[in-house]
């Protein structure tokens, strides 16, 4: 499987969606390890939180990534969504990047999951679900 993007890196000026798009298209490929096909569109992760955040799911990505061409379409498809403005795109790029935190969304869920998904972060403590996804994924930003 190829690198995917970093977490922070932008589609339409929205974290994750990049690298969402990026996972649709291996999971499409069916390419995806049975890792990541494991936390593939989770109610419980990073895809969970950024579903109910823009009022989408995982057949709906799934649909929209095999429609879209490119990114530059499916940037298109994701800004014509009605939970999608400025503003929540705004809030989800201040709040995302400090889920699984201490004191943030999802701590428990880190807590518990690290060990299957992000063993790097178990030696080397991180501070959020982002982080421990760059650690895992050698990812640099």
């Amino acid at each position: 499987m190829q690198p995917l993007p970093h977490p922070l890196e932008t589609l339409a000026g929205c974290c994750w969606l990049l690298r969402l798009a990026a996972k649709t298209r291996v999971y499409l490929q069916g390419e995806m390890p049975v890792t990541y096909r494991l936390a593939f569109g989770s109610r419980i992760g990073v895809d969970g939180y950024f579903f109910r955040h823009f009022q989408l799911s995982r057949p709906k990505i799934v649909a929209a990534v095999r429609a879209a061409p490119d990114d530059e379409q499916l940037a298109r498809w994701f800004l014509a969504r009605s939970a999608v403005t400025p503003e929540s795109i705004a809030i989800w790029n201040k709040f995302s990047p400090h889920l699984g935190g201490k004191g943030h969304l999802g701590r428990a869920t880190f807590l518990t999951v690290k060990w299957i998904f992000y063993p790097k972060s178990i030696i080397r403590p991180v501070g959020s679900l982002f982080e421990a996804i760059a650690q895992d994924e050698g990812l640099s930003r």
